[in-house]
């Protein structure tokens, strides 16, 4: 049988019910739940275009700046977020390459990147503190 009748007279084609039936499938997928939850249109979020991971606790402290852009960016400066000194936050002024991190140190015992030979990171506040990093194509922050 290739025709179906409705009560009127007109043809029906088994296409047009599977082309029917898929439609309204379609659009309860596109609905959402009938929950009040309805799916959202946003697309994933992406991965922070800047990286920062802080060790507070460290001798020395560690401020270490990852760059996930597709380009070269310039790390201005670093600092810490709870009370920052008076000579905060130290310019760095480092052009660091996609894909690259730099890591920076501070503490008495600091040899490489040195930003200070104080601590600059309180211990004793725990997620009220961590480094704050002023770049070319926005600032970031990492918590203790």
């Amino acid at each position: 049988m290739d025709k179906l009748t409705m009560s009127e007279g007109f043809p029906i084609r088994p296409v047009s019910v599977l082309l029917a039936v898929l439609a309204a499938a379609l659009m309860l997928a596109l609905a959402g739940p009938g929950d009040g939850s309805a799916v959202s249109p946003r697309p994933a979020e992406a991965a922070p275009s800047v990286k920062v991971a802080v060790n507070c606790t460290g001798n020395p402290e560690i401020t270490r700046v990852t760059n996930n852009t597709r380009r070269a960016i310039t790390v201005k400066a670093v600092g810490s977020v709870h009370q920052p000194r008076s000579n905060e936050p130290f310019r760095v002024n480092r052009t660091l390459k996609r894909g690259k991190t730099v890591a920076f140190e501070s503490g008495y015992a600091a040899n490489s990147n040195t930003l200070t030979r104080q601590y600059i990171y309180d211990n004793e506040v725990g997620r009220n503190e961590g480094a704050r990093v002023y770049t070319s194509v926005g600032g970031f922050v990492d918590r203790c």
